[in-house]
């Protein structure tokens, strides 16, 4: 029982490591505990996608602030 509990730590201590390079090392603790190994695998390979995500939210918002200097430079 003790060798499991570990194993579910570890597990995500793991998981929490390799999606904090997309700001979701919450998210990589919990599947790397609750679902063990396989919790990594889904870990691993969502966080390509979790990247893409923040990309394109941070373009989406320079665009916004840049349409909003644009409009106040127009007067409007």
């Amino acid at each position: 029982m003790r060798a499991l509990l570990v194993l579910l730590v570890l597990s995500g201590v793991v998981g929490a490591a390799i999606a904090s390079r997309a700001d979701r090392a919450g998210t990589g603790f919990l599947l790397g505990f609750f679902v063990g190994p396989v919790g990594l695998l889904l870990v691993w390979h969502l966080r390509s996608r979790w990247g893409r995500d923040r990309a394109a939210k941070a373009a989406s918002q320079e665009r916004d602030r840049e349409e909003q200097a644009f409009r106040e430079w127009r007067g409007h």
